[in-house]
């Protein structure tokens, strides 16, 4: 597909920051009603975190490989899809993930049933315990879709019928395993999913947790899309260039154009001004508010908690092309792999011990279609600390420390995992790194974010950022924002703004394309 590189107007109606899927998704909905739509992408590809890039015959997908709430009408991207008349062609991915330990094994099939009985078989002694999880889990999830499904909550529906989500609504996911169970073995196994929010247990909003369990295992599980998420991307933006907007590559916004205390557009940082209606941020909240706007618009009590915000932890990746071998190793989607089980290892990873960091992560096994006969893509990504007291050993502009060391952090990686695909040191033909300051450079996610803002207590659900913001005209969208990071939380964040400026701004001259 051909990307637009110059913007063709000097005004639009609305003006979004970042082709990310949350800008795309708001730029779709908009465009669909007829509003003209300006996406301005920093990078030379779209989709933000969400891209795939290709090197020596290999495609590899940069960030979120699978997907939900597309297959199944109600899904957020299913009707998106579905209102702009684009389709994509899905695989469902049995098991929705992996967890490994040494020689134990722990497959999430996608039906609760058998999941469950997977896991009885692998802790028999914990039967009871396990059965009260399940029950537990499924009320709770019970009173999540309730507040999610509601304008005006009402307090004593919760105290009356959603009493567990109640008593766990602003706890850790610590706290909530604590009272079903006492063997760290079975937390570990069964919290592997959290591990995405780069916390620890007793850190994580155990609301995030059950969002992501829920994802996984109640309704239509997980997909991949034949051609990756590109497909996805693509799809969206030639929608949005066909629809009387644009998705322009490569300008980097240097400005929020802000008169009265009303966004009124931006300026690129070559210095060409758009004028728009209104403006969306999916950028950072440092990028958002300490760069592209004067502090001085916002309260210094507003800035101060910008500036005081938690971010989600950042990842080591390698990206290898392996040969196949009868797919030794390759047989799932995501496989979760830990060393060891009595003891997080977080506090080992931040004190930068390497045979933690390499030993523990997520291997990810590309689609066919992105690789050659007889070989695969895999991405084998490991939680990893931004800060490094010798800034990653980047001198100026000499980086031969720094690729050295990427090196040796690659090749540990290569060996711990060898226990899980067999020979992989020998069946390499390709590979490539990434460090938390590759993920920064290429997204703008501050110390590059997995998942923008940590998902603990204080910043999940309706406490993790509005929509709206303190300026006139400038909304939010994206995992800085509500609901919160993933593919398709951050699709029902893109709606969400979509109908907010819809309804604020637009009503009178809605015409649908």
């Amino acid at each position: 597909m051909k990307y637009q590189k110059e913007i063709n107007q000097d005004q639009y109606d609305v003006i979004i920051i970042g082709s990310g899927i949350a800008g795309l998704v708001t730029a779709v909905n908009l465009a669909s009603e007829g509003i003209s739509v300006l996406v301005l992408e920093q990078h030379c590809i779209p989709g933000g975190a969400t891209t795939m890039f290709f090197r020596k015959g290999f495609t590899f997908e940069a960030g979120g490989h699978r997907v939900s709430g597309i297959r199944n009408p109600g899904g957020v991207l299913h009707d998106l899809l579905e209102k702009i008349g684009k389709k994509v062609e899905l695989q469902p991915v049995n098991p929705a993930y992996v967890v490994k330990s040494g020689d134990k094994i722990l497959k999430a099939d996608p039906d609760l049933e058998k999941y469950k009985q997977n896991v009885r078989e692998l802790f028999p002694h914990e039967k009871e315990n396990i059965d009260r999880y399940f029950a537990a889990m499924l009320k709770i999830i019970e009173g999540i879709n309730y507040v999610a499904g509601q304008k005006v909550i009402n307090p004593l529906v919760i105290l009356s019928e959603h009493r567990l989500f109640a008593k766990y609504s602003k706890k850790s996911t610590r706290e909530f395993m604590d009272d079903y169970f006492k063997d760290e073995e079975i937390i570990a196994f069964l919290t592997m999913l959290s591990a995405y929010t780069t916390l620890p247990l007793e850190e994580q909003s155990f609301v995030s947790y059950a969002n992501m369990w829920a994802v996984h295992h109640l309704g239509e599980g997980m997909s991949l899309i034949k051609g990756g998420t590109k497909t996805l991307v693509n799809a969206l933006v030639n929608f949005i260039d066909t629809h009387g907007g644009q998705v322009v590559l490569s300008k980097t916004v240097d400005k929020i154009l802000v008169e009265n205390k009303k966004a009124i557009g931006i300026k690129t940082t070559s210095g060409k001004e758009i004028k728009a209606q209104v403006v969306v941020s999916t950028a950072s909240n440092e990028q958002t508010y300490l760069r592209l706007l004067d502090e001085s618009l916002s309260s210094k009590k507003f800035i101060q908690r910008i500036k005081s915000q938690k971010q989600s932890g950042s990842l080591f990746q390698l990206f290898l092309g392996i040969r196949e071998e009868n797919g030794q190793g390759l047989e799932n989607v995501t496989t979760f792999v830990m060393n060891g089980h009595t003891e997080a290892p977080h506090s080992k990873i931040y004190d930068w011990d390497l045979e933690t960091i390499t030993s523990n992560g997520v291997i990810t096994v590309e689609g066919k279609e992105n690789s050659p006969d007889g070989y695969r893509s895999v991405n084998i990504s490991c939680l990893i600390p931004y800060h490094h007291p010798e800034y990653w050993f980047v001198t100026g502009k000499d980086k031969s420390e720094y690729c050295r060391f990427k090196d040796t952090i690659a090749e540990m990686i290569i060996e711990n995992m060898s226990q899980y695909i067999p020979n992989l040191q020998k069946r390499i033909v390709f590979q490539n790194t990434a460090t938390p300051l590759t993920i920064e450079r290429y997204t703008l996610a501050t110390e590059g974010g997995l998942q923008g803002l940590a998902h603990n207590i204080k910043q999940s659900g309706k406490t993790r950022g509005n929509i709206n913001t303190p300026i006139k005209n400038l909304y939010q969208a994206g995992q800085y924002t509500f609901p919160g990071a993933g593919i398709i939380t951050v699709s029902i964040s893109g709606t969400l703004c979509a109908e907010m400026i819809m309804n604020e701004h637009f009503l009178h001259q809605k015409t649908k394309c």
